[in-house]
């Protein structure tokens, strides 16, 4: 190995590489070519160290061409993050008597980078390995410095650009033509190693376009990651990147993921929006050694974005079959509909919508109401037998009386004195028809006869009167009617009525039916009916018959029902009891239900 520090050609290597303004893979080559030959080592490799947790050690450059394989197998990358000095030293363990290393810091946004060299020799080492480092980090650093100005100047969006990108469009007439020349325009100026356009196609994001040079099949595994790694920027409409860029907030899960599985590149994804929904997404790739993202270049692509998305909607909206676009026109003119402002507006829409159907589709028992009286035709009125004077009442209204149970007596005293006087006279006859008999006088013995028959008729009159003195009730039943309590000794007359008696057996309720009701009602349709005292509890009817001819009263017109009871008769039941009766006249929807008086009575006001 010669020792002289500066060999002949040095130099002329040197000045080449401290002006170099290339790509970045040709002056990382020919830097480990320079290298090698200032050390006379066998090998030297570049590494670029991972910039993410999980992220392998790759080789970015080497000289001669593959000799990485035998660092590989060496374990070199294992060791390498132990290595922390900025000059050629061993490395740690036993690979320090084959290979020395050296780091050079990484500048902000860009990965750590290693340099190995194999099999150096010879004595004194030291002021050549010192010298080769401080070489190798200058150029490296302004190499770097270089690049980070031109990036630097690039990122203003300069009027040529905009010019030139709009041109573009303008010459395109086909939406994928567009979107394929959009991303060949954003890669050079970017240094993009690969451009992707995805657009919103209904509620997916599907991949259209890719500067690459080929087409990615959409079933792909690299189509589906590019779409996962843009639908992220797409669902929190904001520009998301990795590595991430100082200061941002957002998740970039997908993306992290997509930068390990593809050695370190930088990724960023920006939305593109018309006019204030995302319509789309462009993702930018750059390899690591490029550096991250900055916010200058954000903001440049995000300008950018926003300048052609409109006119690749509009492409887009023009594409596929007539049906498809169609049904692209009415989805966008109700995305207002379906987007998220005016929540409350379009809940409350919805929640009315939702109520309209269900009250359109579900059916129930549609019930006619109708006021019913409690009634029976078992009912005996009880009229006074002749004029006289009411002596006693043995009952209260409401009373339950059974068979011959004693109910009024009449005034019985003028009776018995006529059935005294009688019984008086007509023993007077018998004993005038005796007297005449014995003294032969049969014309005057004929008279008292006849008078005798004449007293014993009358008296059979008195004493049915005074039988029907004790008023009894004809049949177990209620008094209904008739309160003689308070008309004791008061006269009556022949035939007037006193008292109602009624029997609790054959109740029927008479349904009073509004008019507008009854074209729904049939014979034989059941229902259910509940007194006013006790609402609580229902009795199963069946209707009967209907009378024939409505009644004016004053709560309007309505016809007479006749509801038999189907239930056995309670105790507690009087006739004349009210309450409340429905009848299930068949099954409705709940809107027809609620809305059918409505409608008739529209349909009376405006004649339709």
């Amino acid at each position: 190995m010669n020792p002289d520090p500066t060999p002949p050609g040095f130099f002329s290597d040197y000045e080449f590489l401290a002006g170099f303004n290339g790509e970045p893979g040709v002056f990382w080559k020919r830097l480990c070519e320079f290298a090698r030959a200032r050390l006379e080592a066998e090998s030297v490799c570049l590494l670029l160290g991972g910039s993410a947790p999980g992220m392998e050690i790759r080789v970015l450059a080497q000289a001669p061409q593959g000799v990485a394989k035998g660092l590989a197998k060496a374990g070199v990358s294992t060791e390498l993050p132990q290595v922390t000095s900025p000059n050629f030293e061993p490395m740690p363990g036993p690979l320090g008597r084959r290979f020395q290393a050296l780091v050079l810091p990484a500048r902000e946004g860009l990965p750590t980078l290693w340099m190995v060299a194999e099999g150096l020799t010879g004595g004194d080492l030291d002021d050549l390995t010192d010298s080769v480092s401080k070489e190798i980090r200058a150029l490296t650093d302004m190499y770097q410095a270089r690049r980070h100005a031109l990036r630097s100047e690039e990122k203003l969006l300069t009027l040529t650009e905009v010019l030139g990108l709009g041109l573009v469009l303008g010459e395109t007439t086909h939406f994928k033509e567009a979107a394929l020349r959009v991303c060949h325009e954003l890669a050079a100026p970017m240094r993009a190693s690969r451009v992707s356009i995805a657009w919103l196609d209904g509620q997916d994001l599907k991949l259209k376009a890719t500067s690459h040079g080929g087409r990615i099949s959409s079933n792909s595994q690299e189509a589906l990651a590019l779409q996962q790694v843009m639908e992220e920027a797409m669902d929190q409409d904001n520009e998301v990147s990795y590595p991430e860029i100082r200061g941002t907030s957002v998740i970039s899960r997908e993306h992290r993921q997509f930068s390990v599985a593809r050695e370190g590149v930088a990724v960023l994804s920006v939305p593109m929006r018309h006019p204030k929904d995302v319509v789309g997404v462009v993702c930018l790739e750059r390899p690591a050694e490029e550096g991250a993202w900055e916010a200058g270049e954000v903001e440049r692509v995000r300008l950018l974005a926003d300048l052609v998305a409109p006119r690749l909607e509009g492409l887009h909206e023009k594409t596929g079959w007539f049906g498809r676009r169609i049904w692209r026109s009415v989805r966008r003119r109700a995305a207002g509909l379906l987007g998220h402002e005016h929540t409350g507006w379009k809940l409350a829409a919805v929640v009315i919508t939702i109520t309209f159907i269900a009250l359109a589709l579900i059916k129930v028992e549609h019930k006619v109401r109708a006021p019913f009286i409690l009634k029976t035709d078992a009912a005996a009125l009880v009229s006074a037998p002749f004029p006289g004077y009411i002596q006693e009442a043995h009952y209260h209204l409401g009373d339950v009386v059974k068979k011959g149970q004693l109910l009024v007596g009449l005034d019985r005293r003028e009776l018995l004195l006529e059935q005294a006087d009688t019984e008086a006279l007509r023993n007077k006859a018998e004993r005038e028809a005796r007297s005449n008999e014995a003294e032969s006088k049969l014309a005057q013995m004929r008279v008292a006869q006849a008078e005798v028959q004449q007293a014993d008729a009358k008296l059979a009159v008195v004493r049915h009167r005074l039988n029907l003195t004790r008023i009894v009730a004809p049949f177990d039943g209620v008094v209904v009617e008739g309160d003689l309590r308070e008309r004791l000794s008061s006269p009556v007359q022949s035939g007037e009525p006193l008292l109602k008696i009624v029997q609790i057996k054959d109740l029927f309720g008479q349904l009073q039916v509004d008019d507008r009701d009854v074209s729904y009602l049939a014979s034989n349709m059941t229902g259910e009916l509940a007194f006013t005292s006790r609402p609580a509890e229902h009795f199963s009817v069946q209707i009967d018959r209907f009378e024939p001819v409505a009644e004016i009263r004053q709560e309007g017109t309505v016809f007479l029902l006749r509801a038999h009871v189907l239930d056995d008769p309670q105790s507690w039941w009087r006739p004349g009891m009210s309450g409340v009766c429905k009848i299930n006249a068949g099954r409705r929807s709940l809107l027809w239900i609620g809305g059918h008086r409505l409608v008739e009575a529209l349909r009376l006001w405006f004649w339709i």
